[in-house]
């Protein structure tokens, strides 16, 4: 418990007050996400099947995860290997959520940040000749792919819970600083749905696994394959991939950041993973400004932090690729604005045959 000079702090006594609304609604939210698993499992509720098939990008366990580039890899490898493939988005916060939308169709981005969120719209930036689709009825998507460009594999970005669409490959990723023995349902933890839920998964991929020792990922990994139906885990790393100047998209290499003093910002659901970044490269982050997840910024948060710059010293302010989309109009000529794109890697070539097994692919030697 938290004491300062022996008396409980006020955010210690703000936790105790809200602890009995908290565990009243992680049991009103447990009751209905078991209710709707029952409803699913007995066919009240049935799943629809799409002329294509389907692989499925999710987690369990809320943010951080990394769905979207993964979703990126995923896709990208798939049509390497000839496949017709294409990416069904919600399209979460984007305006064309409920109506659908096509952000980038086989040749070219057609859709805006505004329509279609931002995952999306970075998906879409991303895989050129690849289609990313929004829209809640991902039934529907899914048609519009297979009648439009003869789509032979759709992902599903955030699809573990979206149950009314059959999928060949369930993928569950599972973050590297989450044992799978922990946790609560929302709000009271990080868990979407019961742990056993992981019973869904044809294979777990344990992201963030940078941030492991070769004995974490050992005692991770038997975890997970200690139940009683165990499928393949196999671990994948963000790495530091570019770095590009806001807003002329002029590159730098990596090794510019080397012994940088640097302001950092971000809106992700796991800040932290910037600031590990940095400090792989050899950046030195006198800060780390976290904004919420999904966060627009407004002149207000560029005037403070370009403030806040100036005081630590620092003449790099930083960022991710998915904020940068949603910075609008900023360039000054005291402070450069530096943006750093991650990229995902499964080294474990195990991985890849099984994907190519399951999608009916020889892997090349």
């Amino acid at each position: 418990m938290e004491l300062i000079g022996g008396k409980m702090t006020q955010q210690t006594w703000i936790k105790i007050i809200l602890f009995p609304l908290s565990w009243a609604a992680a049991q009103l939210y447990g009751q209905g996400v078991r209710l709707r698993l029952w409803l699913y499992r007995r066919q009240f509720f049935t799943a629809r099947h799409l002329p294509l098939n389907v692989i499925s990008i999710g987690n369990l366990v809320v943010g951080g995860t990394g769905k979207t580039p993964h979703t990126a890899l995923l896709a990208a490898y798939l049509q390497k290997k000839g496949l017709r493939v294409a990416v069904l988005s919600r399209g979460y916060r984007g305006k064309k959520m409920k109506t659908g939308a096509v952000i980038s169709n086989d040749r070219t981005v057609t859709g805006s940040l505004e329509d279609g969120g931002e995952e999306p719209y970075w998906l879409a930036q991303k895989l050129p000749g690849i289609p990313v689709v929004v829209g809640r009825d991902r039934y529907q998507s899914g048609l519009l792919c297979h009648r439009t460009w003869r789509t032979e594999w759709a992902i599903l970005d955030d699809g573990f819970q979206h149950l009314a669409l059959t999928r060949q490959i369930n993928i569950l990723l599972w973050p590297a600083n989450h044992r799978p023995g922990s946790g609560e349902l929302l709000p009271l933890g990080r868990l979407r749905e019961p742990l056993r839920e992981i019973r869904r998964a044809d294979l777990i991929l344990i992201t963030h696994a940078e941030r492991l020792d070769p004995s974490e990922r050992t005692v991770l990994k038997k975890d997970f394959q200690s139940g009683p139906a165990p499928v393949p885990v196999f671990f994948s790393v963000h790495k530091p991939a570019v770095l590009w100047r806001y807003p002329d998209h002029s590159f730098f290499p990596l090794e510019r950041l080397e012994g940088k003093r640097v302001l950092a910002f971000c809106g992700l659901a796991d800040p932290g993973s910037l600031f590990f970044s940095l400090n792989q490269l050899g950046a030195d982050p006198v800060k780390l400004i976290e904004f919420p997840d999904h966060h627009v910024y407004r002149e207000q948060d560029k005037r403070s932090l370009e403030v806040l710059g100036r005081s630590c010293g620092v003449e790099v302010l930083i960022t991710t690729e998915k904020d940068a989309l949603k910075l609008g109009d900023w360039n000054r000529e005291d402070l450069q604005i530096l943006v750093l794109g991650i990229a995902i890697e499964i080294e474990d070539p195990a991985f890849w045959d099984w994907l190519d097994r399951k999608t009916g692919m020889q892997h090349e030697a």
